[in-house]
C-alpha cells in the first residue's frame, strides 16, 4: 500500500498538537501537586488544597487521554502501560479523598482491576525487553512490582470493607504524592539526557518512596503529621 502523504502530514501534525497537550497537561499537574501539597504542608486553606487536587487530577486525567491516542497513532505500550500508572494513582488518590465514608465503590474496584491488568503486561513486557538486551526492562519491572503491590493490596483491602479513619487519609496522601512522583518523573525524562535511561527513570521513586512510607507510618501510627 502506498501511503498517501497528506494523510501523514495530518496525522504527524495531530500528534504534535496531542503532545503538546499531553506537556501542557503534565505541567500544570505537577505545578498544582506541589501548591496542593504545600497548602498542606503549611496548615493554609483546606479549601485551595482540594481545588489544586483537582486541578492535579484533571491534568493526570487529560495526560493519560492524550497518551492513548499518541499510542492509537504511534504505538508504544511502554508509554501507555506508564501513562495507566500515573493515572491510577491519581484517581485511587483523588476517590480516597471523596469516599469519605470509605464504601467500596465499582469505580474502586474497576481502578484496582485494570492496576492488576496493567501490573502484569509490565511483568511480561519488562522480562522481555530484559531478555533481549534493552535497560528499559529493569524500568518496566520496577513498576510493575509496584503495581502488583498497589492492586494487591487495595483489592485486599476492598474485599475487607474500604478505607477508612487514618488508613484513608494515610493512603490519600501516598497516593497523590505517588503520582506526583510520576510527572516528577516524566520531567526529568523529557528534559534531561542520561544513560542508561533507567536510572532517570526510577531515581525520583527511589529517593521520594521513603519519605512517603515515613509520612504514611507516622499518620497510622496515630501521630498528627503538621498539614494532615
Amino acid at each position: 500500500m502506498i501511503n498517501n502523504p497528506v494523510n501523514s502530514g495530518g496525522v504527524s501534525m495531530f500528534y504534535s498538537i496531542l503532545l503538546s497537550i499531553h506537556i501542557l497537561a503534565g505541567s500544570a499537574a505537577l505545578i498544582a501537586a506541589i501548591i496542593a501539597a504545600g497548602l498542606k504542608t503549611a496548615n493554609l486553606s483546606h479549601h485551595w488544597h482540594r481545588i489544586s487536587g483537582l486541578v492535579f487530577v484533571a491534568g493526570m486525567l487529560l495526560v493519560f487521554v492524550t497518551a492513548v491516542v499518541m499510542t492509537m497513532l504511534k504505538p508504544n505500550l511502554f508509554l501507555l502501560l506508564i501513562a495507566i500508572f500515573s493515572v491510577y494513582l491519581a484517581l485511587t488518590g483523588w476517590r480516597m479523598a471523596r469516599n469519605r465514608r470509605g464504601d467500596p465503590g465499582v469505580v474502586d474496584w474497576l481502578l484496582q482491576g485494570a492496576m492488576l491488568l496493567s501490573a502484569l503486561m509490565m511483568l511480561g513486557l519488562g522480562a522481555l525487553q530484559l531478555f533481549n538486551g534493552m535497560g528499559q526492562g529493569i524500568t518496566l519491572l520496577v513498576f510493575a512490582g509496584l503495581s502488583l503491590w498497589f492492586s494487591l493490596s487495595g483489592l485486599r483491602t476492598l474485599r475487607e470493607g474500604g478505607f477508612r479513619g487514618g488508613e484513608r487519609i494515610a493512603n490519600h496522601a501516598g497516593m497523590m504524592l505517588g503520582g506526583t512522583i510520576a510527572t516528577i518523573t516524566a520531567v526529568l525524562v523529557v528534559n534531561v539526557s542520561l544513560e542508561p535511561a533507567f536510572i532517570l527513570w526510577l531515581a525520583p521513586t527511589v529517593l521520594i518512596t521513603p519519605l512517603i512510607i515515613w509520612w504514611k507510618y507516622r499518620l497510622l501510627s496515630g501521630v498528627r503529621v503538621r498539614g494532615m
